[in-house]
């Protein structure tokens, strides 16, 4: 116990977390949800199975791939709570365990699946396994008054942070059915890097709270959620890239930052820094699939693409809805510190969302085996909306927090 600071219970923390935080990580959950939903049923053709068949094995990387898949949500779902009672990792258990089951449920009547209890059970302790992490991040920040709410999203850089997990894991699923999008992994991993090198260095390192080695370490944890799948088909560039951004984080992170200074803004600093990344990122991803083949110019109202297999049309959709979620995030972010309202800047945003998504459209519409879609587009250019919407309740949450900072750090002293 430090002198002069009174060490708070978690359960009965003096300052109710913020409505905009929960609506956050609720939206963030929701994401999240949708991601997993699409990968672990799509197509959501339902039929009547003849004969009942639930598998009670299950591979190495199965095991592995299913508790990593459900330690975000795990980690998300208290966040999600604005009373002052700490959610229990064992609630987060059960919950895990019945969201898996009713997934595993629902596989029953998917052809194209298959149940095993064993996917119930590391889904629940992945799920299990984000509480507890949250839970031990929550008691190291709440005994510093200074920290109080940074885990809760305080800055929006960490919310960027979240939305770049759904956008690692889908690129890495696009990566096993086309091995030359494994490059579009680098500047990924890398935005990651920068960005939280720089929340180390100007928020979580100046007050004590992690140390460079702990980031770099935070940092491949990252790189390993989002890119598991890429792990069982290439282990050696998967372990490779998660090696690359832990070391990138350590070095970054050990460069002197702003710290507790009068401009704790630093944001601005570390998107500039950041947006090459982030613009190689969308240069490839419009580019290298071209190098599979171009043919003639194709599109359609609807999905397109593999043969009209609609599993894998739902699961290349995923990585441009990802990636323009994240756009939207990065341009609000962008004029946040203009404090311009919502509605004024929502039109810029879906304007300059839309014309990246055609420049996609584009690509498909001439890729052997793609093609061009309206509707493809139009759920891009709301992805980018959703992530604008997700960059302004990270703004309201910022605005609660310094109102109701006074009030923690009486409690606190």
């Amino acid at each position: 116990m430090h002198r002069g600071i009174a060490v708070h219970r978690p359960e009965r923390s003096s300052v109710s977390p913020s409505p905009a935080r929960a609506r956050l990580s609720l939206v963030l959950l929701l994401y999240f949800l949708g991601i997993i939903g699409v990968i672990t049923l799509a197509p959501f053709r339902f039929v009547e199975p003849e004969h009942f068949e639930v598998l009670a094995t299950g591979g190495w990387f199965d095991i592995v791939a299913n508790i990593l898949l459900f330690v975000p949500l795990g980690f998300l779902y208290p966040l999600t709570r604005t009373g002052r009672a700490e959610v229990s990792p064992m609630r987060v258990l059960l919950l895990g365990l019945a969201l898996s089951a009713a997934i595993e449920t629902a596989q029953v009547f998917e052809p194209e699946r298959y149940s095993s209890v064993v996917d119930v059970a590391t889904n629940g302790l992945g799920a299990a396994i984000g509480a507890i992490l949250v839970r031990l991040l929550t008691r190291r920040i709440s005994v510093n008054a200074r920290l109080v709410g940074r885990l809760s999203l305080e800055i929006p850089l960490i919310g960027l942070i979240y939305v770049l997990i759904p956008l690692l894991l889908v690129a890495s699923l696009s990566a096993l059915a086309d091995s030359i999008r494994l490059l579009s992994l680098i500047p990924l991993g890398l935005l990651g890097a920068r960005l939280m090198s720089a929340v180390q260095r100007n928020h979580f390192g100046p007050p004590g709270l992690f140390s460079s080695r702990t980031m770099g370490a935070l940092a491949a944890g990252w790189m390993l959620l989002g890119t598991f799948p890429v792990l069982s088909r290439y282990p050696f560039i998967g372990m490779g890239l998660v090696v690359l951004v832990a070391l990138m984080t350590w070095f970054e992170s050990s460069r002197p930052g702003v710290g507790d200074g009068p401009d704790r803004r630093f944001e601005a600093d570390a998107l500039r820094s950041a947006a090459p990344y982030i613009a190689v990122y969308f240069v490839a991803m419009v580019f290298l699939p071209l190098a599979l083949g171009i043919g003639g110019w194709q599109m359609e109202v609807g999905l397109t693409g593999s043969n009209n297999d609609l599993t894998e049309q739902m699961l290349r959709l995923l990585e441009p809805v990802a990636s323009l979620t994240v756009l939207g995030y990065l341009l609000t972010e962008a004029r946040g510190r203009s404090q311009s309202p919502f509605r004024a800047i929502v039109a810029r945003v879906a304007l300059e969302c839309a014309v990246v998504a055609i420049a996609i459209e584009a690509s498909r519409g001439i890729q052997r085996g793609a093609g061009a879609s309206a509707v493809q587009l139009i759920l891009m250019v709301a992805a980018g909306l959703l992530g604008a919407g997700m960059y302004h309740n990270q703004r309201e949450h910022v605005r609660w927090i310094l109102a109701h900072r006074g009030d923690a750090r009486g409690a606190s002293a």
